[in-house]
């Protein structure tokens, strides 16, 4: 019998961590362009307990879950119990930003047992910011709040120096709590139905990369400005590995590495469409998309990068029924067959973890 860890996550965020607070505007602001970095990046060393960032092995978790004494436990109990070494914890999400001192406690409990803490940050995708600060959000021709298909979470203006600023300081937040690494998400415009979305700030003419790439010099430069040696990790659609278009979304893996310490794509296989790499259902073929897809990437990095790629993988299911331990260690697998070690990420939005594909290295196909 399989022993999954199930973690509960029924309870009131607001009385565990707090929300950030926004600076008041009445008119969009006058887009400016920050200069360029003028340094390299900082090394990335060994963490003070003991993990490397290129040797991280890490499952994630929502603030929700680890506000839940007994849920961090069994995280705790599963990390020693396997090869996992490192846990990623949303701070900052859609909801509101977390960094009160129950989560204070939650990464001193992590480092008490060796494990290496990533606080990960949503980005543009910010329903919180976009209610509290219309004037900052994207809004549709009748001009109430837009989301992407009619969804429920809207978007903030990813061209607003306010909104880069807010994300610069949950992420100081979040290094003078302990964490190890900030990860970022949703680090890009909106995709969907946008013909019918109305910026604040950016005008539609600059280029959507060129937005993102000044965001970057910007968030790492700032951040880098109060911790030097901060690791720094940036989530990408995995499409941007195969494609260099910055995929009507600003992103583009080059451009990326040149300002974060460590790139994750989303390589989950269920996200793919049908067709991709010729396979009329990607979701079972998780070995060759992820392999494939990390391939593709290289020829787009800069030949001197010493960036770290770290996938994020699938661990849940969807697109092809059950999704399960062994379909994890494949992706496992082509990460390493790929060139990249025996790093990554594991993404399953219930944090329901079965610790079988983490307990021992999987042999190469």
């Amino acid at each position: 019998m399989v022993n999954f860890i199930v973690l509960a996550a029924s309870v009131v965020l607001v009385v565990f961590g707090f929300r950030s607070a926004m600076p008041s505007t009445s008119a969009p602001e006058a887009t400016s362009t920050p200069a360029a970095p003028t340094s390299t990046l900082p090394a990335v060393e060994t963490s003070t307990v003991g993990v490397s960032p290129a040797d991280v092995r890490a499952v994630y978790l929502t603030a929700a879950t680890v506000s839940v004494p007994s849920n961090v436990r069994a995280m705790i109990q599963l990390v020693k119990s396997t090869r996992l070494n490192a846990v990623v914890v949303n701070v900052k999400d859609g909801d509101g930003t977390y960094l009160g001192p129950g989560m204070k406690r939650v990464v001193d409990e992590f480092h008490q047992n060796g494990i290496y803490t990533i606080a990960r940050i949503v980005v543009f995708q910010d329903t919180a910011m976009a209610k509290a600060h219309p004037e900052l959000a994207l809004r549709d021709t009748s001009g109430g709040l837009w989301s992407a298909n009619g969804g429920p979470s809207y978007w903030v203006d990813p061209a607003s120096h306010l909104v880069w600023d807010a994300n610069v300081a949950a992420a100081i937040g979040a290094l003078k709590l302990g964490f190890d690494e900030v990860n970022f998400d949703y680090i890009r415009f909106p995709s969907g139905s946008i013909q019918s979305a109305v910026y604040p700030v950016y005008d539609g003419i600059a280029s959507m990369s060129g937005i993102i790439d000044q965001f970057f010099s910007y968030l790492t430069s700032h951040i880098r400005a109060a911790y030097p040696k901060a690791v720094l990790s940036a989530d990408l659609f995995a499409y941007s590995f195969v494609k260099n278009d910055g995929l009507g979304i600003g992103q583009h893996v080059g451009d990326t590495a040149n300002y974060f310490n460590v790139i994750d794509p989303m390589v989950y296989p269920s996200l793919y469409t049908p067709g991709n790499f010729g396979f009329p259902n990607p979701a079972e073929e998780p070995y060759q998309v992820v392999y494939q897809t990390l391939e593709d990437g290289k020829k787009l990095l800069p030949a001197s990068s010493t960036v770290i790629i770290r996938p994020w993988i699938q661990d849940f299911t969807l697109g092809v029924p059950p999704y399960d331990a062994t379909m994890v260690g494949d992706e496992m697998n082509a990460i390493r067959a790929a060139g990249y070690g025996d790093t990554w990420m594991a993404w399953n939005p219930a944090n329901s973890y079965d610790p079988t594909p983490f307990l021992a290295t999987s042999s190469q196909p």
